[in-house]
């Protein structure tokens, strides 16, 4: 009997609390502005965004919901960049494990890609960084075992020298030992992932401390590295001149074909040289050449054709003009120097026949006032 109560009270139990957790199940899935409140207050928007995710078209403050949301949603990315700023300024600062906090504090209130993303490119970075330091420590102790073991040595010859001191020059042969092999694994690694500068500092100063066969065949690796990336670089500058010519050829024939097709034949002409300079024993750049110091030939008897009917006319200044414009075409051409030598004086004489023109007329004689009595 006692048995069946207790097989009841238990079933009991478990039917109140699955109602338990169905009710549970069911408040969850209607939210209050209450509770959403509450969740905002306290910085909890990964929860109140959860819980906001789908809310029933019956669900009573339905539209309230939904302008929690959507400030929820605002509120929860505001928070994220604010955090996100701050774990820089603690990395910037040399605070890792607070900015590391920062982050995890942040995720545990907003779990969203980004915060994860930061903390994850944190988290290489200051293993990077510890690496880092600690290859810098190895260096530092290789480089002061490089000078103090030569230098206990030479004392051993000149000082007197105790058991004491013979046992020290073992313990730092057997850290030089140490330190060749560690700084000989540095420069592996460091080859590995191409950090050649890093690979030299460490594998010389191995060499230095214990020349061994592993440290040479890295240094031949080395050496076979920076040749070849010599060998790169040198293509790489040579593709990058080339493409900086093939633009400025490019440019420079743009210039050339919008001169033509304006008439602008001096700025052709300049544009074309400088063209021809780069490049140099283009047969095609010759014939254009031709074609241009034709036209410009053509162009220049029509101005002076143009600048003699003036001339004729009486329009001195015109003529003179456009003269002058035939000189910016071709400063050697004679004819048009003389001709605007010629108006230069005809338009000198103009001017000084209107500056005498202008002068006012000397007063004539009168006859004398009659005398006062």
């Amino acid at each position: 009997m006692i048995r069946w109560i207790c097989r009841s009270g238990s079933v009991l139990i478990l039917v109140l609390l699955a109602g338990c957790a169905q009710f549970g199940t069911l408040t969850a899935q209607r939210p209050t502005p209450q509770h959403i409140a509450h969740l905002l207050a306290h910085q909890q928007y990964g929860q109140a965004l959860a819980a906001l995710q789908n809310i029933p078209a019956g669900t009573p403050d339905a539209a309230t919901l939904r302008v929690m949301r959507l400030q929820a949603q605002a509120q929860a990315e505001r928070y994220e960049q604010q955090q996100l700023e701050a774990a820089h300024r603690e990395e910037r600062a040399g605070n890792w494990r607070h900015a590391e906090k920062t982050l995890r504090d942040a995720l545990g209130r907003y779990p969203g890609a980004p915060l994860r993303s930061a903390l994850d490119t944190l988290h290489e970075r200051r293993v990077r960084r510890i690496q880092e330091i600690d290859r810098d420590l190895l260096v530092a102790w290789g480089q002061w075992l490089n000078t103090a073991l030569p230098a206990r040595e030479e004392l051993k010859r000149i000082a007197p020298f105790s058991l004491l001191d013979q046992l020290r020059i073992k313990q730092l042969e057997f850290e030089r030992q140490n330190a060749a092999e560690g700084l000989t694994a540095c420069g592996r690694d460091a080859l590995r992932a191409d950090h050649l500068s890093e690979a030299s500092r460490c594998l010389t100063l191995a060499q230095q401390l214990q020349d061994t066969p592993a440290v040479r065949q890295a240094l031949g690796q080395l050496a076979e590295k920076s040749a070849d990336r010599a060998r790169q670089e040198a293509l790489e500058k040579q593709r990058s001149l080339e493409e900086a010519l093939r633009r400025r050829q490019a440019d420079l024939r743009n210039l050339v074909q919008d001169a033509i097709a304006n008439g602008e034949w001096q700025q052709a002409r300049v544009s074309l040289t400088k063209l021809m300079a780069l490049d140099k024993g283009n047969q095609e750049l010759a014939r254009l050449k031709r074609a241009l110091d034709e036209a410009v030939a053509v162009r220049i008897q029509q101005l002076l054709d143009q600048g003699n009917m003036l001339y004729r006319e009486g329009k001195i200044q015109k003529a003179k003009d456009v003269w002058d414009a035939v000189l910016a075409l071709d400063p050697e051409q004679q004819q048009a120097r003389a001709n605007v030598q010629r108006a230069q004086r005809v338009l000198n004489k103009l001017r000084e026949l209107q500056e005498q023109s202008a002068k006012p007329a000397p007063p004539t004689p009168s006859s004398a006032p009659p005398p006062v009595h």
